[in-house]
Formats: structure tokens, C-alpha cells, sequence
């Protein structure tokens, strides 16, 4: 019986029989890779502060779980160049911390930190001095670890239903 679904396939000048042959060898090796890589974007934290407080602190943010701070960015409405401000990006812990010292020398700043961070740390941007910034608008990056993301094996089943359909549908269009 399979030898005869082969001979119905295989109908047409070679060009058809080439896409026939194509689309089952697609259709084949879908089947034998059970996996579908998904992606997790990062996820936005930011805020906005009319003025730092007593400490310089603008930004202050509790990590749910491991990843890593990609990158940021900073505006200041409100800017004093001549008191030569700087950022201090920092992040602590129970397992330690680091900080980044950034020089503010113009309204909107890119940040690229690349810091790996641990469940329960803290994440902290301040200034100093503290009058030399007011309205201050900060965004950060987080990526989530691999491992505090959802896999779903059903997707994988799903995502292929619609891999053949799409596949059905363009066979159909004559494509």
C-alpha cells in the first residue's frame, strides 16, 4: 500500500517530482527532531524619580531569580555637567555584589553592564552628587536564566500541526 501512496507522489515533470521529494524529506526530519527552540525575550525594569533621595539612589529593584542585566539606559531631565555627576550601578547579595561607575556627561546614556545576577540580590543606580541630576528616567534589560523558564513539549507537537499545515496550504497554492 505505501508503494502505491509513493507512485500517486511521484507524478509530474521532474521539477514537481523534485518538490514532492522535498517536501517529504522536509516532513520526515521534522518528525525526527522532537524539539522547537523558543525564545524568551528579555524582560523591561525601569522607573522614573522626580528627584534622588538622601543617598542618590534613583533606582532600586529586587532580582525574582538568576539571569544577567544586558543592557540600560538612563535620562536626566534636569542636568548639571558642571558638578561632574557620575552613576553607580550596583548589585548585591548574600553571594556578593559588584558596581559600575559611570560618568553622566549627557542627558540620555546607553548602559551595557552584562551583570550576571542571583535570586535575591539587588540592583541599585545612584548618583552623586545628588544635585547634579533631577527627573531621572532609568530602564534596564533583565535576561532570564534558561532554567526559570517554561518548557512545554506539547508546544513542540503544536508547533509542527502548524509547520504541516502551512506546508498543506502553500502544495495547495501550487507554490
Amino acid at each position: 500500500m505505501a508503494r502505491q501512496n509513493e507512485r500517486k507522489l511521484l507524478r509530474g515533470s521532474f521539477d514537481e517530482k523534485l518538490t514532492q521529494v522535498e517536501s517529504i524529506i522536509r516532513k520526515m526530519n521534522r518528525r525526527q527532531n522532537n524539539y522547537v527552540i523558543g525564545v524568551t525575550p528579555p524582560i523591561p525594569v525601569f522607573d522614573w524619580v522626580k528627584e534622588p533621595d538622601e543617598n542618590g539612589v534613583v533606582f532600586r529593584k529586587l532580582m525574582p531569580g538568576n539571569g544577567k542585566i544586558t543592557i540600560g539606559c538612563m535620562y536626566v531631565e534636569e542636568l548639571n555637567q558642571q558638578l561632574n555627576p557620575q552613576a553607580v550601578l550596583n548589585i548585591e547579595g548574600k553571594l556578593g555584589g559588584m558596581n559600575i561607575k559611570i560618568p553622566i556627561t549627557k542627558q540620555a546614556l546607553s548602559i551595557e553592564p552584562l551583570m550576571p545576577v542571583e535570586f535575591g540580590q539587588r540592583l541599585m543606580l545612584s548618583v552623586d552628587p545628588v544635585e547634579a541630576c533631577k527627573g531621572i528616567w532609568t530602564a534596564f534589560l533583565f535576561e532570564v536564566d534558561i532554567a526559570h523558564t517554561q518548557k512545554d513539549q506539547q508546544l513542540a507537537d503544536g508547533f509542527l500541526a502548524l509547520v504541516e499545515e502551512a506546508d498543506g496550504d502553500i502544495e495547495d497554492a501550487g507554490v
